[in-house]
Order: C-alpha cells, then structure tokens, then sequence
C-alpha cells in the first residue's frame, strides 16, 4: 500500500508550490534569480539517471526547478505573454491534470464536456444574436485561435476552399 508516501509526497509537493506563490508575490523578493547557461548547469542536476530517482529527491528537484525559475506571476515581472498567476485557474489545472483524461467525448470525459457546452453557450449568449444558437470551439491559445481565424475568414470568402482548393479561387 503506498498511498501513504503517496499522500507525504503529493503534501510536500504541495507545500513548495504555496511556497513558491508566497515568495512570488512579495515585491522585495527577485524576479529571478539569474545564472548564465554554464553556471546553472552546475546548479542544477540534470543528468537523466539509469534507475528512478527517491520521492524525496523528487521534492527537492521540485524546490530547485522552482528556485531558478522566472517569477511570472511577480509583481515586477512583464513580459508579453504573461500576466501573473491566477489562482483559480491554477486550481482548475492541478484539477484537469489529477482528472488525467482526454478532453474530447462524453464517453471519457462527461463533467468536462457538460461544463464546456455551458460555458460555450454562455459566451454566445453573452456575444448576441446571430450567434447565440451557434457553434464554438476553444482554442489552447492564440496562436492557434489566429489560425482558426483565418480560416473561418478564408471560408467565408471562399466557400469552394474545402472542396476545390486553390482553382475555387478567381482572379
């Protein structure tokens, strides 16, 4: 039965990363803690042993990744794509990552399906007609939300794309 260690680790865990949100909301405290490339291999364990490594080790890697990383969500930390930590959102993540399932159907995933078709369906509302009785999709982010963009854009003013390709295209 190893819940028990199971338990003492996840707790430890746990306890690095209110450790870690503390320390990163205190305006004295560094954004970073800076060491060039070759330095902080030195600092850093990062050699892929041949056995698993201890629970404990596990702990302590946990605290020296957390140690040598940019606080994002630092009240002097700006940057473009980040905007702090938000804790809700941190609680959904740790949530969707213990749930550990594809998001993708009813079968395997029933809450998160029902939650998304609420959500999706409030934003339309919330947007207005025409699309209220539409459809909708998340994205992982932006990068991929342009791409969609551009394809819903290129759909609208061609709609002979999808079956033809390039010769629907006049001109």
């Amino acid at each position: 039965n190893g819940m028990p260690a199971t338990r003492e680790f996840l707790l430890k865990v746990v306890e690095i990363l209110i450790d870690y949100i503390k320390e990163e909301n205190d305006r004295s405290s560094k954004v970073l803690d800076f060491h060039h490339p070759e330095k902080m291999k030195t600092l850093l364990d990062l050699d892929v042993p041949d056995q698993g490594v201890s629970l404990q080790q596990l702990v302590k890697d946990c605290a020296v990744t957390l140690k040598y990383q940019v606080r994002t969500g630092h009240p002097h930390f700006f940057n473009q794509l980040s905007c702090g930590l938000d804790l809700v959102s941190m609680a959904g993540e740790w949530l969707t990552a213990t749930a550990n399932t594809n998001m993708f159907t009813y079968e395997i995933a029933p809450v998160f399906i029902l939650m998304e078709t609420v959500v999706m369906e409030k934003m339309r509302e919330i947007i207005g007609e025409p699309f209220k009785n539409g459809d909708s999709i998340l994205a992982p982010g932006g990068s991929i939300s342009n791409l969609y963009a551009f394809l819903a854009a290129r759909h609208r003013m061609f709609p002979g794309y999808k079956e033809k390709g390039l010769h629907s295209i006049k001109g």
